[in-house]
């Protein structure tokens, strides 16, 4: 089958495996690592790279040269945007006409509607050069003058570290995430307004940046609005009601509720830690497990089943349970068939990550099972967040973890529509309930 007669889901299913094996193979060359790299470790940091995730098999500040991170760098900026940045990008600088195969293309990789598509694409470029660019200054400046950094390594850093938290990829250039900045406000601030910008998607931005002129929100980025925050702020007040006499013990009250905030801001799918994963309690981690598997919004640079479609579930038990024959949401009505996507989209997401910890406990019996679902659930919802697992797992769990970020970033729907072809039956059969419940 020829690239043409491909179908956009399969498409898209073939350019992110294609672009992390050629990513593999660019950062297992002398050039861009500092010692010897397994072809499963190369793939694993590539391809969690690209699927904007942030669980590294390796440590990066040790492993990778500066070529190998800007490799990295650029592999996250594909990834979160999307592969189709690097088309759209390409065809608005030869001039070449984008035709209606390409639209289909990106419309399926980056969730939007068919209409309007290359006008909002170049808005995604606009947005995710002008966000990134102005954060690599203000963090340039800060670390020059207040960590006495050279301007080459303040610069290099503050632009890697900008592309990896608003592409929500969680790659850090310290070696110990960004555990050294615990009371540096600063930085953990700016980096929480980087991965919250990343992970609203781009429709709401480009919403949001037309609001001083007409006034108008969607009721799309009304929703998306309204979860993250209170997502955010529900995960902040149980963080710190779990470890305030934990983990975050020996910080001052100011700095437990920085990092807690950190802590709930990060589980957007972005991957970064101020306080160690590992040191948490249980019930932190499980937590931590239900907000990233929520994830961050559609078309953004992050992953998980989508703030909406989590709204989508409330919103659709509710009116079950009311008896309601509407789905309504700020005095509109939601299509049952978005209903049901949600309630597939659940589905599916809880088979993949229920099937990968089953096989992780197969793979891993000397791991504990709620340190294998944690590690399922970052994977899936592109994360990146570890609570110390990811280096020790064999090399069969680290295959199992990149197919589980792979259909993360991908998406479960797109990756099955590639593979099943579609069938539509104009034979109905007679109708007969079942008893549920």
């Amino acid at each position: 089958m020829t690239w043409t007669r491909m179908s956009p889901s399969q498409r898209i299913a073939l350019s992110y495996l294609v672009v992390a094996l050629l990513g593999a193979l660019f950062l297992m060359l002398p050039i861009c690592r500092q010692t010897e790299v397994s072809f499963t470790d190369a793939c694993f940091t590539s391809a969690s790279a690209l699927y904007v995730t942030g669980l590294s098999s390796v440590v990066t500040k040790t492993t990778w040269t500066p070529v190998g991170d800007f490799v990295i760098a650029l592999l996250i900026q594909i990834g979160g945007a999307g592969i189709t940045l690097v088309t759209t990008s390409i065809y608005l600088v030869t001039g070449r006409k984008i035709t209606l195969g390409d639209r289909m293309f990106i419309a399926e990789d980056k969730n939007f509607q068919l209409r309007g598509i290359v006008r909002l694409m170049k808005s995604i470029l606009y947005f995710s050069f002008a966000i990134e660019g102005t954060a690599t200054v203000l963090f340039a400046l800060y670390f020059h003058f207040v960590y006495h950094y050279s301007w080459l390594k303040a610069l290099a850093i503050s632009a890697f570290h900008s592309v990896s938290a608003f592409n929500n990829a969680g790659f850090d250039v310290w070696g110990n995430n960004l555990e050294g900045f615990q009371n540096d406000a600063f930085v953990l601030l700016l980096t929480s307004l980087l991965i919250i910008l990343g992970g609203i998607g781009f429709l709401v931005l480009v919403e949001l940046y037309n609001y001083r002129r007409n006034h108008q929100l969607s009721l799309h980025t009304k929703i998306v609005l309204k979860m993250t925050g209170l997502l955010l702020v529900v995960g902040t007040l149980l963080t710190l009601v779990f470890e305030a006499h934990g983990s975050m013990a020996h910080l001052s009250w100011p700095s437990k509720v920085l990092n807690a905030w950190f802590t709930s801001v990060t589980t957007r799918t972005a991957g970064f830690d101020s306080v160690p994963i590992g040191n948490m309690h249980e019930v932190t981690w499980m937590v931590l497990i239900i907000l990233m598997f929520i994830g961050a919004s559609p078309s953004s640079t992050g992953g998980g089943i989508k703030t909406t479609t989590f709204f989508m579930l409330i919103k659709t038990a509710m009116a079950t349970i009311r008896g309601s024959a509407d789905i309504t949401a700020s005095r509109r009505t939601i299509p049952w068939h978005i209903a049901h996507k949600s309630l597939v989209i659940f589905l599916l997401g809880m088979g993949v990550v229920v099937t990968g910890t089953l096989i992780g406990a197969v793979l891993e019996p000397g791991i504990s099972l709620l340190r294998i679902l944690f590690e399922e659930v970052s994977a899936f919802g592109t994360v990146g967040l570890t609570t110390g697992i990811t280096g020790i797992v064999g090399v069969p769990m680290k295959w199992v973890i990149i197919f589980t970020m792979y259909l993360g970033r991908i998406g479960i729907f797109t990756f099955l529509m590639s593979i099943v072809q579609k069938r539509q039956s104009k034979v109905r059969y007679v109708e007969e309930k079942i008893l549920i419940g």
